[in-house]
């Protein structure tokens, strides 16, 4: 699974490289990082610079055990219902925007 994970990582580091790339091309780009726990990946976006980081947010949280992602609700803990799944169609990506997972409607 966390290879799988990691690809998914990969995908959406893409997906926010295009976006910050057409939109804000003098920003600077936001990393995706994994910080793997207990039940849950908490995938973190930071910003460095000069190798300082100075900003980390919660950008996602997905389940170890059955690939679910998540919105974050805080720096610890994920939303309550899921948002996708990483092995489903579109292998995650259907819900997912440059500012991490959808809101639900």
């Amino acid at each position: 699974m966390k290879e799988q994970i990691e690809a998914w990582v990969s995908r959406c580091q893409k997906l926010i490289d295009n976006y910050q790339k057409e939109t804000f091309p003098t920003l600077i780009r936001p990393i995706l990082v994994i910080m793997w726990g207990k039940k849950y990946a908490r995938i973190v976006r930071q910003e460095a610079e000069n190798g300082k980081v100075f900003h980390r947010s919660a950008w996602a949280f997905v389940n170890i055990e059955n690939g679910d992602i998540f919105k974050p609700a805080s720096w610890k803990a994920p939303a309550k219902h899921a948002r996708g799944n990483i092995k489903d169609e579109k292998q995650g990506m259907g819900l997912m925007g440059a500012y991490g997972p959808a809101y639900l409607k």
